[in-house]
Parts: structure tokens; sequence; C-alpha cells
């Protein structure tokens, strides 16, 4: 018994490690991923992460979790605004490691 307490620990510790070191993984695939005010985690119902995904993160798995044109151009939030133009990226031109065409004035597309 204390074998499978031990083995089911080190388990739930395993996949909490994987799920905290993804999230630098999907910040990284979108511009200005770490810079919403106030959002830690844009696909999420809860800002600070975890849990449900909200729109944006469902649209965001269905383009395989990548900053694609038709992802940038979709309204994932209906505000009337493309997810392009909250984070920054209006043409839709931005790829990862390069820097969006604006920086500050973003808003959660989710």
């Amino acid at each position: 018994l204390k074998m499978a307490r031990t083995t089911l620990s080190i388990a739930l510790v395993a996949t909490a490690a994987a799920v905290v070191s993804a999230r630098p993984t999907y910040v990284a695939r979108l511009p200005n991923g770490d810079n919403v005010s106030g959002v830690a985690a844009l696909g999420h119902v809860d800002p600070a992460g975890g849990g449900a995904n909200n729109d944006f993160g469902l649209d965001f798995a269905s383009a395989g979790d990548e900053w694609t044109a038709e992802f940038c151009q979709k309204d994932s939030d209906g505000d009337g605004q493309t997810n392009g133009q909250e984070l920054g990226d209006p043409c839709c031109e931005w790829s990862v490691g390069s820097t969006p065409r604006w920086t500050s004035g973003v808003s959660h597309p989710g």
C-alpha cells in the first residue's frame, strides 16, 4: 500500500510539472502572449490558468496550437475585433520569435 501511494504521488507530481512547463510553450506561440494585462492564461476561462478553455483556447487548439492566418483573423470572443487586432498583429504577419506590430494596448481575445 505504501508503494502504491508513493507511485501515485510521483505520477501526480510528474503530471503537474508537465502542465506547468507547457504554459510558456503556448505563450510563446502567440503574439504578445505574455503581454495582456491581468491575464496569465489567454486560453482559459480562469485568467490565472488551469481549468476549462475559453473560446480563444478552443480555437487555438483547433488551429493546432499555432498562430495561423485563419486563427489570427478569427474573432474568438465575438467583440468585433479579430484575435490579431487584439494581440497586436492586425495584418496576421507575426511569427514565433518576432516582435508583433504593436506591444501596447493589446487586449484579451478570449
